[in-house]
């Protein structure tokens, strides 16, 4: 009796596991370590922050995953377009705050959306082959074109030049991964 139910419990977990881990065509190999950095220097050799550039990259599994420089990019201008979107949000947090100088107000809510409008331009539908770092630039107009309404407005919050500097490191991934993505079509 004691044998029968250890034979059962055996073609269980072999039953369970035979269909529970994927088969060859359903698993996608990881790329081998070799080659991975090779992709992401290819992607962030241009960046004005390499070290940023390949840890912001690598700590994004997709990236890992890429099977090729466009799909680095393609996670890059996520990443950023992310980023972007959260710099918006902490401006609109600013402009709607209860504690926040009337006077300012108007100049962060211009600051939000900027960023968001920042963000519209990260991603590959909009990059245009030979074009794409230009592209990328207009974002990097849209923070300046903040930080200039905050300097004419007087603004000086504690918080704003620390994400605006984090959102400009995120733009130079952007930005060496539009120069990436016009370096693949040439």
């Amino acid at each position: 009796m004691a044998s029968s139910n250890l034979t059962l419990i055996f073609a269980t977990l072999f039953l369970y596991l035979l269909l529970h881990f994927p088969s060859q065509a359903e698993a996608r190999p990881l790329k081998s370590p070799a080659k991975c950095p090779k992709l992401l220097n290819q992607v962030c050799k241009t960046s004005q922050n390499y070290a940023f550039c390949v840890k912001i990259l690598m700590s994004n599994p997709l990236t890992l995953l890429a099977p090729n420089t466009k799909g680095i990019v393609v996670n890059a201008l996520d990443m950023v377009r992310k980023e972007s979107m959260k710099t918006s949000k902490f401006f609109d947090g600013l402009a709607n705050g209860k504690g926040t100088v009337p006077a300012f107000k108007p100049a962060l809510r211009e600051c939000a959306s900027d960023f968001k409008a920042a963000s519209g331009l990260m991603n590959l539908k909009v990059l245009e082959g030979e074009f794409a770092t230009m592209d990328v630039n207009y974002a990097l107009d849209d923070a300046r074109s903040c930080e200039t309404k905050l300097a004419m407005n007087k603004v000086h919050i504690q918080s704003i030049p620390a994400a605006i500097k984090n959102w400009k490191n995120f733009y130079a991934v952007a930005n060496a991964a539009a120069l990436a993505l016009e370096n693949l079509q040439k």
